[in-house]
Order: C-alpha cells, then structure tokens, then sequence
C-alpha cells in the first residue's frame, strides 16, 4: 500500500542519516574518550557491544543480538510448529540529558529474522485454509516461511547502574524496534489453492507485530 510504501522509505532515510551521523561522531570523538566493552541479554537473544564516550552528554554503541529457538505460532485456529532466528547488528547514540545514569537512546538496527513454519495437520481434522475449509488429507503437509530483512529505526531509554568499582556497569535498555509486515510464503503438498494459499499468507502478515519491544540487562566494562 501507498502508506506502506512511504514508512519504507522513511525508515530507508532513517537508517541511511544515522549511519552517516554515527561514522561523523566517531571520527569527532576525543582521542582518549572513554571506551567500553559490554554483553547483554533480553528478548532478542544475547548480544556484545563496545561503546564509545563522545561527550559528558553522548555515547555511540555498536552491538549484535541473536537468538533461536523453537515454539508454536498460531494464525487462524491453525497452530503452526515454529522454527525462528534472529540476528540484529545496531548502531545507537545515547544522549544524557542530565549528564547522569538516565540515557535517551537513537538508533537503527538490520533486522534480520527468518521463522520456518510447518503445519502436519491430525487425521480426521479439517482445517480453515484462506476462505476454504480442506480435510487433513486434502491439506497434506502445509510448510511456510516468514522473513525480515530490513533497517529498522529504534528508539527506546536505559540506565546505567554504577557500583563502588565504577569501571563496572550493570545497564539497563527499554526500547521499540518499528519493522515492516515480514516477507511470507505458503506451500502445501495437498491440494490447497493457489489462491488460498496466498490469502493465508496475508494473513500471516497482518498478524505480525510492526513495532517490537525491546528490553536488555547487561553489564559493561569501561577502559
């Protein structure tokens, strides 16, 4: 759709002027700022970083996150086994309005997330498929996959805990990723219609959730 189309290349010129307002900190950065290394963990996986001191007020972080896992998935009364993935490299700039703990965080990330869909229907059952209803047999084996491959723009809040030892930090990340619908395709070894099953798939789309929370606990070690 046309609004579809326009948050594309909204979040095409998001990335693209975060990049190249990150490489500009960078290379503006005091040649003893101060440096930090930190691992993580939340509901994107288990992610490292290394942060960048720029100011009192600014931080630049670059990190990864990644998980996979199996689960379930379940899109019009049909429960699907799940095989998904995520790997998420970000870039993000914190800026302390206070020069304190309190961050406010800017930033991008290239969503990449692939989720294997896999539908063995029980005999006997019958199955809604798109707009039509199919036997088990008629369903044979349904198998799907959805994608992400997007630069997404993030934004989101933290903490940064100091103990006694101020080269120890316990963080603290609360945040929204907004991606596109996913890529999605349907497969059946049955007799499913073409037609139903690109219905399905649609409505595997507009199931999907556009904007991802984000939360994260970790711990940095500054240099």
């Amino acid at each position: 759709s046309t609004s579809e189309q326009a948050m594309k290349k909204l979040s095409i010129t998001y990335t693209a002027v975060m990049l190249v307002s990150a490489a500009a900190l960078l290379a503006a950065a005091p040649a003893h700022a101060e440096f930090g290394i930190g691992i993580n963990v939340g509901n994107l996986g288990f992610g490292v970083e290394a942060r960048q001191s720029l100011s009192p007020s600014l931080d630049l972080r670059f990190g990864i996150a990644g998980l996979a896992y199996k689960s379930s998935f379940e899109v019009d009364n049909i429960d699907y086994d799940m095989e998904q993935s995520t790997f998420v490299p970000e870039v993000k700039l914190d800026w302390r309005p206070m020069q304190g703990t309190f961050r406010m965080t800017f930033g991008v990330g290239y969503y990449n997330q692939v989720s294997t869909l896999t539908l063995d229907p029980e005999p006997g059952e019958s199955y809604t498929v798109g707009d039509t209803s199919y036997t088990s047999t008629q369903v044979g084996r349904l198998r799907g996959t959805t994608g992400y491959h997007v630069g997404t723009p993030y934004l989101g809040a933290g903490w940064d805990i100091l103990p006694k030892n101020k080269n120890f930090v316990i963080t603290l990340d609360a945040g929204a990723y907004y991606r596109n619908e996913p890529d999605v395709w349907l497969t059946s070894t049955g007799t499913v219609s073409a037609s139903d099953l690109a219905l399905e798939a649609n409505n595997i789309e507009d199931d999907a959730w556009t904007v991802v929370p984000v939360l994260k606990i970790g711990m940095l070690f500054r240099f």
